[in-house]
């Protein structure tokens, strides 16, 4: 009798790698459903870029751009000052560079925990009746909007998820946005 050798894998044999290999990756896979952190952190930077935004737009075009921020609603939007009347109109016509859409981002109501997800500090040199909305002039120094001679000195933003929190500070002499 010739018997022939077969060459190959049983069904049980590649159940069993495939298990194998099922449990490798989710041990391997990092756990996104307890991502705030990560989420915090980018809701963070887009916080700092639409204030970078602003100024940087103020500098390369000479005229004053901003940032408002609206505390009931969490919520950041850049403008584009019309200075040609008194008192100046704010034109909501500044688009994301890379999104294309309306610059206006508000904090995901999802990663938001009991309690205001965010607060804001500004110090102004004088009284500002508009302390939510900072405009840059062309050297990218941010003042109040209104009154539009009140220079400012610090605006910070104290963003919270959970337990963790992250802030985003503008300084008033050097226009530097940073965040901590």
């Amino acid at each position: 009798m010739n018997r022939r050798e077969e060459k190959g894998y049983t069904l049980v044999e590649l159940l069993i790698v495939i298990g194998i290999l099922a449990l490798v990756a989710a041990i391997a896979m990092p756990d996104y459903s307890s991502t705030s952190d990560e989420q915090l952190r980018l809701v963070t930077e887009e916080f700092a870029s639409a204030i970078r935004f602003a100024r940087s737009e103020s500098i390369r075009t000479g005229e004053p751009h901003g940032f408002q921020f609206l505390t009931s609603q969490y919520r950041i939007r850049v403008f584009r000052a019309d200075t040609s009347g008194s008192p100046w109109t704010w034109l909501w016509d500044v688009y994301h560079p890379l999104e294309k859409q309306l610059y206006d981002y508000t904090f995901p109501a999802d990663l938001a925990g009991s309690g205001a997800p965010v607060a804001h500090v500004p110090v102004y040199r004088g009284t500002c009746s508009r302390p939510g909305a900072v405009y840059f002039d062309a050297n990218g120094t941010p003042w109040c909007l209104e009154p539009e001679n009140v220079l400012l000195e610090t605006y910070q933003l104290d963003l919270v998820a959970g337990a963790e929190q992250t802030t985003v500070n503008l300084d008033g002499v050097t226009g530097r946005v940073t965040v901590q």
